[in-house]
């Protein structure tokens, strides 16, 4: 190469560590409130300030590009000119309507019959193969290439950012959890929140990680008493939060002016006699270990004989009766139907989804209006998730082109999107169609792989705020918990291979005994039409072909001509190298690392 390794990674030094989300510079609204804006139409209801911000418009492919790096986890070039043939709304509706083609759990059990083909064919001792972790990345990887649904995936690796679970470290021995999970988020992720809180209360993954599964009821006598692990972190973390909020996402405060907690630690311990009598569901009696991996792929079963009896005394006065005959299932359905309609979680669901997918400072009235459509979806609906699906992504905060470099604006792109996006813009592909991925050296290199967070709090918390001008303006920027030097280079030199050199897009290995190394298994990304465009004459088209489906039109002049004068450095015949090395430089240039 004309660049050596180094000497690009420490171009990534320069341009991440240059860039915040709050620039030194004064902010100017590019809408002048001195301005009237009319139409030529007649109707009352056409609105010249809609011409102004660019929310009325037929989307231009910048404004597709924009949209789709919001709403998936990459578009090729394509898909982006689809988009700018049509509505938002329009694509969002067909979206919703897109069947679930394949399940990962599925595609994960695929694997482990070629295992088993496998070692029987070697006279080796089937008995012996189990579903291992990196089956299920391979199969994420697979499903993620492979269909067409590209907003469910989004929102349900957004969702798996905030109902958490983790392979570190209790599930890394049950792997098939791990993907049956996640095909639970992709079936609710266009449903109804309620349905989803509830899906997720009894997934028997949820049950080993929050600890809720085998919790037994109360027996004083032998000091014994209901884990609040999961009582805790439902409220703390899926749905209402730490303090009361405004609609608005604001905190209400006392007399005093100080934050009102939402639950205390007898708030926690009425709850937690909530969730007891649960265990797997092919079990016979309570407190069973599960049977196999098949106990993680059925929702966890009641058993009341074991679940708490009395009332519960929950959070605002709200108390779920004693029934007798106990019916644990009931007060499950009390208990969540009750923090369902608290007043918080429209806005504290909606400020996560929002820094999920769009921005990670949103002002009070873009929660508002998202938390008002959770609330009520226009039909008089509260939880519908398609409603805050759109809210989120057609807000004017969303699309405003006016909004674009306003300081506080944007997010810092987390490194699983970055490597998602390469491999779906440039249509990464193997010469027998499948995808694999161990996503180890990835995982060591970034702290990211789906459903592989540290704690229950996320690969990053929504409230970080790195040290510097964001702290200082108070602003957040949830990503920056992961990046530092050790992540900085690992992006880097992840990137530089997946660009950069053969079959190295993804993390081969060997999956099974026996089973041998094929190029034709290995996974490519697709620069034909990039490389043409490598000559002299051509590099501003090549440059302009990059921005459109990678920065979405967002390149700054100064990063353009830095990407044109080194890639002119290099020979005109090695227009392959400088395709590849023009990518490179943008995906660790400012303009691109974060998202606006």
């Amino acid at each position: 190469m004309f660049l050596q390794k180094s000497t690009l990674i420490g171009l990534l030094f320069l341009s991440l560590f240059s860039s915040t989300l709050l620039a030194q510079s004064k902010i100017i609204d590019s809408r002048n409130s001195n301005v009237t804006i009319t139409t030529s139409h007649n109707s009352s209801n056409t609105s010249g300030q809609n011409a102004s911000d660019g929310i009325g418009l037929m989307p231009n492919q910048n404004a597709s590009a924009r949209f789709l790096a919001q709403a998936t986890l990459g578009a090729d070039y394509e898909t982006i000119q689809a988009v700018a043939g049509m509505s938002f709304n329009e694509w969002l509706d067909q979206q919703f309507n897109l069947p679930i083609n394949a399940s990962v759990e599925q595609l994960t059990k695929d694997i482990v019959l070629m295992s088993l083909d496998s070692t029987f064919a070697f006279g080796l001792d089937p008995n012996n193969v189990d579903a291992q972790r990196w089956y299920w990345h391979s199969a994420w990887w697979d499903y993620t290439l492979r269909q067409h649904d590209l907003l469910r995936n989004r929102i349900a690796l957004a969702l798996s950012e905030i109902f958490v679970i983790s392979e570190v470290p209790q599930l890394d021995e049950v792997p098939l959890s791990l993907p049956n999970y996640y095909d639970m988020l992709l079936q609710h992720s266009f449903g109804n929140f309620r349905d989803l809180l509830e899906a997720v209360t009894y997934h028997p993954a949820m049950g080993v990680y929050l600890t809720h599964v085998n919790n037994p009821k109360s027996e004083p006598s032998l000091n014994r008493f209901p884990d609040e692990n999961y009582a805790r972190e439902i409220m703390q973390l899926f749905t209402i939060g730490l303090y009361e909020l405004n609609l608005d996402g604001t905190r209400v405060l006392d007399g005093m002016g100080n934050p009102i907690p939402t639950y205390d630690n007898d708030d926690i311990s009425e709850l937690a006699k909530v969730f007891t009598g649960m265990t797997y569901g092919d079990t016979f009696i309570f407190g069973q270990d599960p049977q196999s991996e098949l106990s993680f792929l059925q929702s966890m079963q009641m058993i009341n004989s074991w679940h708490e009896p009395g009332t519960k005394n929950l959070l605002n006065g709200y108390v779920i009766p004693n029934r007798n005959p106990v019916n644990g299932a009931a007060d499950v359905d009390d208990a969540l139907d009750h923090l369902f309609n608290h007043s918080n979680v429209g806005p504290f669901f909606a400020r996560l989804m929002i820094q999920r997918l769009v921005k990670s400072n949103p002002s009070s009235g873009y929660i508002e209006r998202v938390a008002t459509t959770f609330n009520d979806n226009g039909n008089g609906i509260r939880g519908d998730m398609k409603a805050v699906i759109k809210a989120i992504l057609l807000d004017p905060e969303a699309r405003d082109c006016s909004l674009i470099d306003d300081p506080h604006n944007g997010m810092l792109r987390e490194p699983m999107v970055r490597y998602t996006q390469l491999c779906r813009a440039f249509n990464a592909t193997s010469v027998e169609g499948i995808f694999r991925s161990q996503m180890n050296r990835f995982y060591e290199l970034t702290d990211q792989r789906p459903l592989a967070a540290n704690t229950v709090f996320n690969f990053f918390q929504p409230d970080y705020q790195p040290l510097g001008d964001v702290q200082q303006a108070d602003l957040v920027a949830p990503e920056f918990q992961i990046t530092n030097s050790i992540t900085i280079l690992g992006y880097a030199n992840e990137l530089h291979d997946w660009i950069m050199d053969e079959n190295e897009v993804m993390e081969w290995g060997q999956l099974f005994q026996n089973e041998n190394y094929y190029y034709d298994k290995t996974v490519n990304i697709d620069l034909s039409d990039e490389i043409t465009l490598g000559t002299d004459a051509n590099l501003g088209e090549l440059l302009e072909r990059i921005n459109l489906i990678l920065l979405a039109g967002q390149m700054s002049d100064e990063t353009r001509g830095i990407i044109r004068n080194t890639i002119s450095q290099l020979p005109e015949d090695q227009s392959h190298i400088r395709a590849r090395l023009a990518i490179y430089l943008a995906m660790i240039s400012p303009d691109y690392l974060i998202q606006r």
